[in-house]
């Protein structure tokens, strides 16, 4: 099993892949985003991405942005007069086309996205249109990442936001769409982390996870892991249990990096290993 961590899109990226290397980890998980890694910027300094990563001997998992709205509804819109089929999320799907090229450009292999963050009013009303058009989407975006040999993966997020059941409808729409289980998103807005329930149903589609610590109730907080209430260990040895070994990011984010080398070695503990 690898460990890494996901670089902060506010700092240089090459100094952030020499301190998560130096704390020990595996891979980092890139955040393709602004201000500092904006498509932009990784463009320019590929190059010296892989070198650096090269020469620390650490691989790259890629990560887009969470702003990519695919369930947008504005179609056909004022924003867009000068063609009439483009709408918001037209735009957004043909840029997390542009992030997974990037991502292969960089030698990266395993990218999660993350589905529409639906409110429980439009699930009630357009549910069933975003959902439609989100793994239509997708489907395209997939081929995309499985012509250049990657594998797209999709998080989940809060239940109230897009429920197991949407995906198990757009695993359906989706067949080469894999899973990156979210331990932390699991904890929000429930009674109890619902990650057990994630691995029953789409562990054959499992290919990534994240993990860090919350209270529960809306706050995504990306706490230390034992920092919060979240049953880490006892999560982890489910995952262990079906067998899952492969690649687990720590998403804790504290401009003190001691928290993240500490839970790193809750990580090694709970794992056994």
């Amino acid at each position: 099993m690898k460990f890494g961590a996901m670089n902060s899109p506010s700092e240089d990226i090459l100094a952030e892949l020499q301190s998560l290397s130096s704390l020990g980890f595996d891979y980092v998980e890139l955040t393709v985003e602004k201000p500092k890694t904006s498509m932009e910027i990784l463009g320019r300094i590929k190059r010296e991405i892989v070198n650096s990563a090269e020469s620390l001997g650490i691989e790259l998992l890629g990560h887009v942005p969470w702003r990519f709205e695919l369930g947008h509804p504005y179609h056909q819109s004022f924003f867009f007069p000068y063609h009439q089929s483009i709408g918001i999320a037209q735009v957004h799907g043909k840029q997390i086309e542009r992030a997974i090229e990037m991502c292969h450009e960089l030698g990266i292999r395993k990218i999660t996205v993350h589905p529409p963050m639906l409110t429980a009013g439009t699930h009630m009303i357009d549910g069933k249109r975003a959902l439609k058009e989100f793994g239509e989407a997708a489907n395209i975006f997939v081929a995309t990442a499985r012509d250049l040999g990657c594998k797209v993966l999709i998080e989940n997020l809060d239940e109230e936001m897009f429920t197991m059941t949407d995906f198990e409808e757009l695993f359906d729409q989706v067949p080469d769409l894999g899973f990156t289980l979210d331990i932390g998103h699991a904890n929000i807005g429930k009674h109890q982390n619902s990650s057990f329930e994630y691995l029953r149903r789409f562990r054959d589609r499992l290919g990534h996870i994240h993990l860090s610590d919350n209270l529960g109730g809306y706050g995504d907080l990306h706490l230390p892991l034992g920092a919060g209430i979240i049953d880490f260990a006892r999560i982890l040895q489910e995952v262990r249990n079906i067998g899952y070994d492969e690649t687990i990011t720590l998403e804790v984010f504290s401009q003190d990096r001691t928290y993240l080398q500490f839970s790193r070695e809750r990580l090694v503990q709970a794992l056994k290993l």
